[in-house]
């Protein structure tokens, strides 16, 4: 079967995940801000924020596919797959969980103020399933992460043929736990039946199509998407939170637009069209920024109530210096702890082992 030429990164991709983080960054500042001012800036509509999180997700799907097309059926490799993936996602994680650890230790109202369960340390570690939401509470989407990573590594056991079958069995499937089971009270189940799984599996399919040609019609998919996901902003815009606590609705109405966002997008770069360097920038450091931005915000936060900032333009300035300070750490997260712990896993992986994955 041939394959067109693939480039070892899309701008594209770069620049979704740097829009996913700035979404989901812009969602968890609305908070700090109502802190200090009762009328912050950032209205509810902020919250929308959060679903970068969705695109995150299709985003996953589609790059494991992009980057492991030409191992599939490999079966030697998925070892060194897995591997890879974990060194993507736990180093970083076990950094800011184990500062954040001994913030909890010493000042325990500053840490999970939000809920009143007690988080699980060792789970949270481990970015495995538990009752309460992990020590840092945005680690729930990794385990989303790592299931997706885990059942995907056994897919690319088998021929390439099959892949696309066995997407659909695992979607069905997926669909299937989550009727049967609307509400388990075991964690592992409820990750298993989740339908946010759908969304890794739709971009996952995406990413099947572009590795064989061109996705066409690709200005109107991404119209379309943005269009979508303009009416359900507008429709939610003063209460979005609801979106976000319902399962089905929220694959419904913010993971189809953004699966044909993706389409689009990728399909307007496969015709030469680039994305914009500042958010492929940002995109190099969305991980770093995911996972430090609530720590840089609750810090920002208690700066600026010590400061007695507030009205519009203390809540200018708390803006300002939270979104600033986020992009500096991030980026010196990403350029000196991030970058050499994957250079080194690069090292570790067997030449035949896509560098991309």
């Amino acid at each position: 079967m041939s394959q067109s030429p693939q480039p070892q990164t899309l701008s594209t991709i770069q620049a979704l995940r740097g829009l996913a983080a700035l979404a989901v960054a812009v969602g968890h500042l609305r908070p700090v801000e109502l802190k200090m001012d009762p009328s912050p800036l950032l209205g509810s509509w902020a919250t929308l924020g959060f679903a970068g999180v969705d695109l995150f997700f299709l985003i996953s799907g589609f790059v494991m596919v992009w980057v492991t097309r030409a191992q599939q059926g490999q079966v030697g490799l998925v070892p060194s797959f897995w591997a890879a993936r974990a060194l993507r996602i736990y180093p970083l994680w076990w950094l800011i969980l184990s500062a954040i650890f001994v913030v909890w230790i010493i000042k325990p109202d500053w840490v999970f103020a939000s809920d009143t369960s007690t988080p699980d340390v060792l789970r949270s570690y481990l970015l495995w399933p538990a009752p309460t939401l992990p020590l840092h509470a945005v680690g729930w989407t990794l385990i989303h992460e790592l299931w997706f990573y885990l059942v995907f590594g056994v897919l690319l056991m088998l021929p390439r043929r099959y892949l696309p079958a066995a997407l659909v069995v695992w979607a069905g499937s997926v669909v299937a736990a989550a009727l049967a089971m609307p509400d388990p009270t075991i964690p592992e189940l409820a990750l298993i039946r989740h339908p946010l799984t759908l969304e890794f599996i739709g971009g996952a399919f995406i990413g099947l199509i572009a590795t064989k040609r061109k996705l066409p019609y690709a200005k109107m998919m991404l119209q379309i998407g943005c269009l979508l996901l303009i009416v359900v902003a507008a429709s939610n815009h003063q209460n979005p939170t609801p979106l976000f606590e319902e399962e089905w609705p929220r694959v419904a109405l913010f993971g189809v637009p953004f699966a044909l966002i993706l389409w689009g997008w990728v399909g307007l770069e496969q015709i030469g069209i680039k994305s914009p360097k500042p958010l492929q920038s940002i995109g190099n450091w969305s991980y770093a920024l995911y996972l430090i931005h609530i720590p840089v915000f609750a810090s920002v936060g208690r700066l600026g109530q010590s400061m007695s900032l507030t009205g519009p333009f203390g809540n200018i300035i708390l803006l300002i210096l939270a979104m600033t300070l986020m992009l500096v750490a991030s980026y010196v997260l990403h350029q000196f702890f991030e970058r050499p712990v994957q250079a080194f896993s690069r090292r570790l992986r067997p030449r035949t082992l896509s560098k991309r994955a």
